[in-house]
């Protein structure tokens, strides 16, 4: 045999085998990859819905709330009430409740069975406009006012009977508040729907109904601020399939005759809008839950999640990611990989399966932190140092668990990220019986904390939160939890502690370690804290038991400290 010959049988061999192997460990790593990323984007798919619903559902139980200030239903006050139709107490109960909730729902206004009319409505701070009718009116009058009892300021007057409108006669009917459908509010130019209810006299006589309009425009605005990947997209869409919010920029809305008309989803120019809503089907039979769809534009994956039943709507959240957003770094890896592999070929057997495991094993790094992400546990530290596709990746995970798991402001967790938690903690003691211990909830509530910022601004307010948050953080072990629950609301997760004793020793520290002085920067302030528990599986079984049973023995200690303060002042 020739040299030649030779050569050929030893070269050919050797550069099949080594191509093979590296198509195979190319394989290998993109497999790892895709499966990493579609792990991943499932998680984030379901955190980006259960936020969207969490804060829309928060709108509309304002509008519940608002009405329940005004006129309380019979299930929520000790004996039935009662409704006054005096023009002048309901004005003065629309200052308080329009002002509840500005951002969305600041207008309240009630129509009386007479043709009355009285509307507060708070445009900003600064700008109030109050709707007057007395019954034998013909016209309505709208004033700019500046406190209850101020008419100084006549805007304009205009025919209107409030018995006429679409939300009266609705709510006339019915035993329960109704919604209306969406509607672009003829005065404010805002998408709008308008919450009513029925309210009676003390002799059982209808009075009128009270009603107030929810502003749609901040559910978009809270849409777009969200942060999911480049090309992906979020949507609400209602019963009829009409876009109720977007994170496009597109408005969900044509002119049609000189009349503005909102637009359903299938209608949309938004590709990514129109193609899922066509494939998912009619709104009314959404199902919900994760799926994978091929459209024009791809792979694309979808969240489906009902909205709005607790509060009497039938609405649906969708969030569409394209596959490709997450896959290009993968991608684009595998491809230099390749390109390596051909270019190196005497090497890529040596090399090339030193920098395949490195890849690999970096990959499922991000698969076993995806797993523990979407359980609720937290991420171990990745150590992926690397400066290519999979560190960016890897960088980009981490900075995505941030944003998704913890509060902007104090950095610890926030209350999505404790929720996930829990639920973990409870699915491991119903898998792992005898195994693993219980838990404790403690709900911390900060007292005179309102006067921090009423007296020395919101800014003083955070830096307060921050240092507060990092004196919980050191009050605890390095096993438990601690998130922020809301404005100045704290949960602690205790793992393995349900002893009384230990748990007073705890409420005992962090009242200690909480309630020293805090020094900003012109001036020193203080806040008490009230803290309530509850454990696992002692006081209940889920989330929402434990934290309900939490916050009313956090009330009960509030209320027993100020008994205890008043007493002594005595």
């Amino acid at each position: 045999m020739s040299r030649s010959s030779l050569r050929r049988e030893l070269v050919i061999p050797i550069t099949v085998l080594v191509i093979g192997v590296s198509a195979a460990i190319g394989w290998v790593s993109m497999k790892a990859g895709t499966d990493a990323v579609y792990t991943l984007t499932q998680r984030i798919l379901v955190d980006m819905v259960n936020r969207i619903n969490h804060a829309t559902e928060k709108h509309l139980d304002g509008a519940l709330i608002a009405l329940e200030s005004v006129a309380p239903s019979a299930g929520n006050v000790p004996r039935e009430q009662a409704f006054s139709t005096d023009m002048k107490v309901l004005e003065e109960k629309f200052w308080a409740a329009s002002g509840l909730f500005m951002d969305v729902n600041n207008y309240v206004y009630f129509g009386g069975s007479d043709g009355r009319f009285v509307g507060v409505y708070r445009i900003s701070n600064g700008m109030v406009q109050l709707f007057w009718r007395e019954p034998e009116w013909n016209k309505r009058l709208v004033y700019r006012v500046g406190h209850v009892g101020d008419r100084a300021e006549l805007l304009r007057s205009d025919a209107f009977d409030p018995r006429l409108r679409p939300w009266y006669q609705a709510a006339r009917g019915s035993e329960k508040p109704v919604w209306s459908k969406i509607y672009n509010n003829f005065s404010f130019h805002y998408p709008t729907i308008t919450l009513a209810k029925a309210v009676y006299q003390k002799n059982h006589e209808f009075a009128g109904v009270v009603a107030t309009d929810l502003t749609l425009k901040e559910l978009s605005n809270f849409l777009r601020k969200l942060e999911i990947s480049k090309n992906s997209v979020a949507y609400i869409v209602d019963a009829d399939g009409y876009i109720v919010a977007t994170s496009g920029q597109e408005i969900p809305e044509r002119t049609v005759n000189g009349v503005p008309e909102r637009m359903r989803a299938i209608d949309m120019k938004t590709p990514l809008i129109n193609q899922t809503f066509h494939k998912l089907g009619n709104a009314t039979a959404l199902t919900s839950g994760t799926q994978s769809m091929e459209l024009g534009l791809g792979t694309v994956d979808v969240a489906v999640s009902p909205l709005g039943n607790r509060q009497g709507l039938n609405w649906q959240t969708v969030v569409a990611v394209p596959r490709s957003d997450f896959m290009s770094s993968i991608n684009q890896g595998f491809l230099q990989s390749m390109v390596i592999a051909f270019a190196c070929i005497i090497f890529a057997l040596t090399i090339g399966l030193t920098i395949v495991e490195r890849v690999v094993r970096d990959i499922r790094k991000l698969t076993a932190a995806a797993e523990k992400f979407g359980n609720g546990e937290p991420m171990p530290s990745l150590r992926i140092t690397r400066t290519d596709e999979i560190g960016k990746l890897a960088q980009t995970f981490t900075e995505m668990e941030n944003k998704l798991r913890f509060d902007k402001l104090t950095q610890v967790a926030n209350r999505e990220s404790l929720f996930a938690q829990i639920n973990y903690l409870q699915k491991q003691a119903l898998e792992h019986p005898g195994r693993v211990e219980g838990f404790t909830l403690l709900f911390v509530d900060l007292d005179r904390f309102k006067s921090i910022n009423d007296n020395h601004g919101h800014d003083a307010g955070d830096k307060a939160l921050v240092i507060i948050a990092a004196r919980l953080r050191s009050a605890v072990r390095d096993t438990d939890e601690v998130a922020r629950y809301g404005g100045d609301e704290f949960v602690l997760l205790l793992r393995d502690t349900r002893n009384s004793i230990d748990i007073n020793n705890m409420v005992e520290k962090i009242c200690s370690i909480v309630e020293q002085p805090i020094a900003l920067d012109d001036v020193i302030v203080s806040v008490g804290v009230s803290i309530g528990w509850a454990s696992f599986p002692e006081d209940g079984d889920d989330y929402v038991r434990l934290i309900k049973i939490a916050d009313s023995r956090m009330y009960n200690r509030k209320r027993d400290r100020k008994l205890a303060q008043s007493v002594h002042l005595v």
